[in-house]
């Protein structure tokens, strides 16, 4: 719009609209003062940028650093956790314009990924995002967990502890995929949404805390919601199953996303006798899988290099299309990827500019490129969902060099 301009947030002067378009799109706490002491958390340690019209924000995207693990590697990465534009701002490309700003300044900054969660398929496509794999989540009965009986009581975790749960959040056995956000306030704002949320966890010898869990409780039977775990070895892991266990004797279910690497199913006592007996009820243990999380690369040099894959080593001319340069605005430093490379991958990978015509060609879009890039799709599931087009036995030789692992970001936001 000619009328609207994008600038960074002035708490002096955009605090007060800020909170007000978060009450409008329902996230805040039903008082503007909670709500906006919400907000003051939520944003800490991040960059906001707001789209002004008639000189107040109606529209605004918040970015806060981290960083990816990919294989071995830990990557920076701009992990945009808001946007919202208010009601009377809808549908005049606000929230595209504004959330492609603060991806170009995350890239800018010297994060070659950005990541984010998605109210729904095709939005952030427009930016070149690309979605990660499914989350399964089910609702299990506690009683069935085939684990040990707890032996000691867990401490009692609030939102005075909320350092410290960072803390031990970003110290979590992590895999290829998983994400750490910068910033006590990352963890601090999502037990200040809910209320009733609770923590229970574990010190270590030297009083450190070594692995905890978020639950947010529903009436007096459930069922609870479990937000995460947080865990450095697998017996801890087993320790806080056992918690869940513990709970059992009043909660009658658990709404729980299958954590890294483990089927919840393998873990629970006669699981299908369970479900059939709980079916269409409070308690339906059903499991639903969605793939609400969508990623992009900003950084192809950076990206490319981080490959290091065992076995064949495949290259290609790669014809590159960035969507997000119809967003930025005209004097934008960064303008995306697109452009004509050289790329090979395998063990030591690298990317040049400039296309080598006796080399094959693959033509995509930096969403799909994304998708293939972090494991989430294969270059032959690729070529039927996205926009990747290449030649059947290119297709072949790049599935054969990108065998990675399934990628789980492991923090929602």
């Amino acid at each position: 719009m000619s009328d609207s301009i994008i600038r960074v947030y002035d708490p002096n002067q955009d605090r007060s609209a800020c909170v007000r378009i978060m009450e409008e799109v329902g996230w805040g706490l039903g008082d503007h003062k909670e709500t906006g002491t919400l907000w003051d958390s939520y944003i800490s340690d991040c960059s906001v940028l707001v789209a002004e019209m008639q000189g107040e924000a109606e529209a605004w995207a918040i970015c806060r650093d981290g960083d990816m693990r990919y294989l071995n590697q830990v990557l920076p990465l701009g992990f945009i956790t808001g946007v919202a534009t208010s009601r009377i701002a809808r549908g005049q490309g606000l929230a595209l314009r504004t959330t492609a700003s603060i991806i170009a300044e995350a890239a800018e900054r010297g994060s070659p990924i950005a990541r984010l969660g998605i109210f729904d398929q095709g939005f952030y496509d427009r930016l070149g995002f690309g979605s990660l794999g499914y989350i399964r989540l089910s609702t299990i009965d506690p009683s069935s967990l085939r684990v040990p009986r707890l032996t000691r009581p867990p401490h009692r975790l609030t939102i005075d502890d909320a350092e410290v749960m960072h803390a031990c959040r970003e110290r979590r056995m992590r895999w290829h995929g998983a994400c750490n956000l910068t910033g006590t306030g990352a963890t601090h704002s999502e037990i200040l949404w809910e209320k009733t949320k609770f923590g229970l966890g574990f010190k270590n010898q030297d009083g450190q805390l070594s692995h905890c869990l978020l639950l947010k409780p529903k009436g007096e039977h459930g069922p609870y919601a479990l937000d995460w775990m947080a865990y450095e070895t697998s017996e801890q892991f087993i320790e806080l199953l056992s918690v869940l266990k513990s709970l059992s004797d009043q909660v009658h279910g658990i709404l729980m996303a299958d954590p890294p690497h483990v089927q919840m199913q393998d873990m629970i006592e006669t699981p299908f006798r369970t479900l059939r007996s709980r079916e269409g009820g409070t308690f339906d243990m059903k499991p639903r899988s969605n793939a609400y999380e969508q990623l992009r690369i900003l950084d192809l040099h950076a990206c490319i290099n981080a490959v290091t894959l065992p076995g064949e080593t495949v290259q290609f001319n790669l014809e590159l299309d960035d969507p997000i340069a119809d967003w930025l605005p005209a004097d934008a430093a960064w303008k995306g990827i697109a452009g004509s490379y050289r790329v090979t991958l395998g063990s030591s990978s690298n990317v040049e500019e400039g296309a080598e015509p006796s080399l094959p060609t693959v033509t995509a879009t930096v969403g799909a490129l994304s998708r293939l890039w972090i494991g989430a799709r294969s270059a032959a599931s690729l070529s039927i969902s996205d926009d990747f087009r290449c030649a059947p036995e290119l297709c072949d030789a790049i599935d054969r060099v990108m065998r990675l692992p399934r990628p789980i970001t492991d923090w929602d936001a």
